[in-house]
């Protein structure tokens, strides 16, 4: 994994807005196949074919604008370090806001050890100019290679102009993987030792420097293809080795060149599903299933080549009668789904349908029914036929009634009665239940007796939460018959988290000591002084109020993070994950806040030498930028083993329940936040061995006091006024 990429990934940019085209698109290819005979690198046939390929078939999408960087082509410049870090350089010099760049490099890869400790497995990925010379003995890093810590520097330059950024990297970037192929085909990697270079650890330390940019997040947005994952090398194969030809390609390049000239409207999503299914299908000797290419990035679900505004379909592959997704991607038992032959079909070229059955945490099986199937939780639809032979990825057509949320009667906050049937707000929320149970989503019924979310009537406004009330103040979620969304959708966002919630804490309550996660993952909890907030009802605002919270807190040591804590304005909250055992492993964080906004975020873990961020670290606050924000949040960390020939476990994008970023600081650690005013194997026991196979999920749950409870109790003393915060921000 190109962790120096994916220091910059920013939360997902979750589409929304309407269909716009892109300002400009541009294209910047690299192909290096001639390399010095005195660095020892074997030279490659394919990067030369690769951006011939890829320019064509760019040409044939409209895209003019491409600038080439290969030897064997005539008239490209050599694709030597300079060159092509100058051609970086001159797309983020003329990039604009809204413009769509497009970087493919194809070539050898390989590894050195990483300099500054944001890799798992302690070793830096490398690609290998033209100009890669052999280190002399005893260094620890490569003549003129260019690091993944360089790559995403450039990147993030040229998203700091507001330009999307889509990057594809056909090299082996890892470089571990040990399978040999049949004659035909060529890995695209070079053994560090062959350049002089020793991964072992003890150059893991020297030298360390941070080369990641300070400042504010970038407001263009990455993708990231990777042509095959961290235990595996990326080839390319003589496409003419039967008729005795030469003719040599990336596999992958040319799996996704194909694919790249249709011009059907698709997600990248799809197109990467598609990418995936052919590689797999494919039959080149040595080749076929020995790669399996991975995405990163928040651009996902845009369409391609149009940008972050746009939006296309989700689908999940299917495999005989199972699918590759369950509980996690919200498939409940009964899910209705349609059912389509590729990855990139139109979302009405449906080939039959098929009700979910018998679903774990990431995988399920499917029930052929008919087209007029309607999803309800107590009993499945009868069995129609049989599922379509040629089917290989699924779309959600409608959820069922799988779950049913009980909302408390409303109560009023000062006297603690409940209201009266016919109050106004009561009437509201009993119509906007009404207006919600169309039988394909989360029941959600009014509750005298148990209750799972805590309703309160203060100041004209409804609070949902867990609990609603924190002292004398309200917390959670509120409504106001006047302002922001429809109570409909708000009961809907409710509904959805809890759902998502209820399933991680049964997973998460089903953990074993005879089966500890692979990852371990550490929390740190910066308190900050109590003295140093400021009064209630002032009008500071919280960024400046948590800088100088945070210059207060300097002296402390973090702290790990307790079950249960109770939290205030301006604490820093941070997570990481180191692997426990070696492997590969897709980790995602799920953070449910106290507004019920569902945030996911994803690494990818290989080996254990060093630990990384899961996620960027949170500015806790009630008083946020966007609103007043306290109540109960909870956090999951979900790990699930890597896949060969399967799409990773990233869950960004799918389970988010909010459009909007969240309501507090969550991008970057505490510091950057404060600093900067523009940024925000087995079932473990379940039903002897079968089950959520590979899955772990570790919980946390804390609660966000307002600031009058806070200060309470603490012992500050506090005017006699009751809750001061600003309305909240949907």
């Amino acid at each position: 994994m190109m962790r120096g990429l994916l220091v910059f990934l920013i939360y997902g940019i979750f589409l929304a807005a309407p269909l716009v085209a892109a300002a400009e698109t541009r294209a910047l290819l690299i192909g290096v196949s001639d390399y010095d005979d005195a660095a020892g690198v074997a030279d490659l046939k394919g990067p030369a074919n690769d951006v011939r390929l890829l320019g064509t078939t760019l040409e044939n999408r409209g895209i003019s604008d491409i600038t080439v960087l290969a030897d064997g082509i005539d008239g490209a410049p050599r694709p030597t370090r300079a060159a092509i870090l100058d051609a970086f350089a001159d797309l983020a010099a003329t990039a604009q806001d809204g413009d769509f760049i497009y970087i493919h490099l194809s070539g050898h890869g390989t590894r050195q050890p990483d300099r500054n400790g944001d890799e798992a497995d302690g070793l830096d990925e490398v690609f290998l100019p033209a100009d890669t010379a052999r280190a002399e003995p005893g260094a620890g890093a490569i003549p003129n290679a260019i690091t993944d810590d360089e790559i995403g520097e450039a990147l993030h330059a040229i998203r700091m102009t507001g330009a999307d950024v889509w990057f594809v990297l056909d090299s082996c970037h890892s470089g571990s993987g040990t399978r040999a192929a049949t004659p035909g085909t060529v890995a695209r990697f070079v053994d560090p030792a062959a350049l002089g270079v020793s991964v072992t650890p003890a150059h893991q330390v020297e030298d360390a420097t941070d080369t990641a940019p300070t400042g504010p997040e970038p407001p263009g947005g990455l993708l990231a293809f990777y042509a095959a994952q961290s235990t595996e090398l990326a080839r390319e194969v003589n496409f003419a080795e039967a008729e005795g030809g030469d003719d040599w390609y990336g596999f992958f390049t040319s799996t996704l060149a194909a694919r790249l000239q249709d011009d059907a409207a698709l997600s990248f999503r799809q197109l990467f599903q598609a990418v995936l299914s052919d590689m797999n299908a494919a039959h080149v000797p040595g080749v076929a299933k020995l790669q399996t290419p991975l995405w990163e990035g928040d651009l996902i679900d845009a369409a391609v080549f149009g940008g972050r505004d746009t939006a296309g379909v989700r689908r999940f592959a299917v495999t005989d009668d199972s699918i590759a997704a369950g509980m996690v991607h919200g498939l409940a038992e009964g899910t209705l789904l349609g059912l389509v032959a590729d990855a990139a079909d139109a979302p009405d070229a449906l080939i039959g349908f098929a009700q979910v059955e018998d679903p774990d945490a990431a995988e399920a099986f499917l029930r052929p029914v008919a087209a007029d199937c309607t999803p309800r939780a107590d009993t499945l639809c009868d069995i129609a036929g049989t599922l379509p032979p040629e089917a290989r990825f699924a779309q959600v057509i409608a959820h069922p009634v799988d779950l049913t949320i009980a909302l408390a009667h409303p109560r009023d906050l000062a006297t603690g009665a409940a209201l009266p049937d016919d109050h106004p707000l009561v009437t509201a929320l009993t119509d906007a239940i009404a207006a919600t149970a169309d039988g394909t989503g989360p029941a959600v019924t009014l509750s005298a007796a148990e209750a799972d979310i805590d309703v309160l009537h203060s100041d004209g406004a409804l609070w949902f939460g867990l609990p609603a009330q924190a002292g004398d103040s309200p917390a959670g979620l509120t409504w106001q018959p006047t302002i922001g969304p429809d109570l409909p959708v708000i009961l809907a966002r409710i509904a959805r988290a809890e759902t998502l919630a209820r399933m991680l804490e049964n997973l998460s309550a089903s953990g074993s000591l005879l089966n500890p996660s692979p990852i371990d993952v550490e929390t740190q909890l910066q308190p900050v002084p109590i003295e140093a907030l400021a009064d209630l009802g002032s009008d500071t605002s919280p960024r400046r109020e948590c800088r100088a919270a945070y210059r207060a807190a300097s002296s402390t040591a973090p702290v790990p993070l307790d079950h249960g804590a109770r939290l205030k304005q301006c604490d820093g909250l941070a997570f990481s994950a180191q692997g426990a055992t070696g492997g590969t492993f897709d980790v995602n964080r799920v953070h449910v806040d106290a507004q019920f906004c569902v945030h996911a975020e994803h690494e990818r873990i290989t080996g254990n030498a060093n630990a990384l961020p899961l996620g960027p670290a949170m500015t806790i606050c009630s008083d946020c930028p966007g609103g007043y924000s306290a109540g109960t949040e909870r956090l999951f960390v979900v790990v699930t083993e890597a896949r060969d020939n399967t799409e990773a476990l990233n869950l960004e994008g799918l389970v988010e329940t909010c459009l909007d970023g969240p309501t507090r600081g969550t991008a970057g650690d505490p510091r950057a936040f404060l600093d900067d005013l523009a940024r925000r194997s087995d079932t473990r026991g379940a039903f002897g061995g079968l089950g959520s196979a590979g899955i772990w999920v570790e919980a946390w749950t804390w609660q966000v006091l307002p600031r009058r409870e806070a200060f309470l109790r603490a012992g500050r003393s506090v005017e006699p006024t009751n809750y001061q915060g600003k309305k909240q921000d949907f």
